[in-house]
């Protein structure tokens, strides 16, 4: 899929490659390049923010390499049980915190960009820890 045409060089043997495409035989993807197809690689765009600088994706997969509690194939979103905190250009993925007694459920998952966590009836808070107004008594 990665060379040109199926002709090599007769002397070295190198294939003529497509862009992106990297090998003796036009086989492996440039770094930061994924996923080898008859239309060649696609690049694999890693978040600068939430990836790990100086790491190359998976060739194959095209995953970037992810700083801690933070997902996605490039590195673009928190995990599940974490949330989004710009910072500037980058951001953090900070855990949700909720209180499981409060919580729907007792989902422990919050809304990733907003921190709110699922609250019950009568329980308010983005971690679901208080009770509304003319209520007390927060238990399982």
């Amino acid at each position: 899929h990665g060379s040109v045409s199926q002709f090599c060089n007769p002397l070295s043997g190198q294939c003529n490659c497509k862009e992106r495409v990297k090998g003796l035989l036009c086989d492996t993807c440039m770094d930061n390049f994924y996923g080898l197809d008859v239309t060649g690689c696609k690049a694999c765009e890693c978040d600068a923010a939430g990836s790990i600088s100086g790491t190359m994706c998976d060739a194959r997969t095209g995953q970037c390499a992810c700083k801690p509690n933070i997902g996605g194939r490039r590195c673009d979103e928190c995990l599940d049980g974490y949330h989004r905190v710009q910072k500037g250009p980058s951001f953090l993925c900070l855990p949700c915190n909720c209180e499981k007694a409060g919580t729907v459920n007792g989902s422990l998952l919050c809304d990733k960009s907003t921190g709110q966590c699922p609250c019950k009836a009568g329980v308010t808070g983005l971690q679901c820890s208080q009770c509304v107004l003319q209520t007390y008594n927060l238990s399982v």
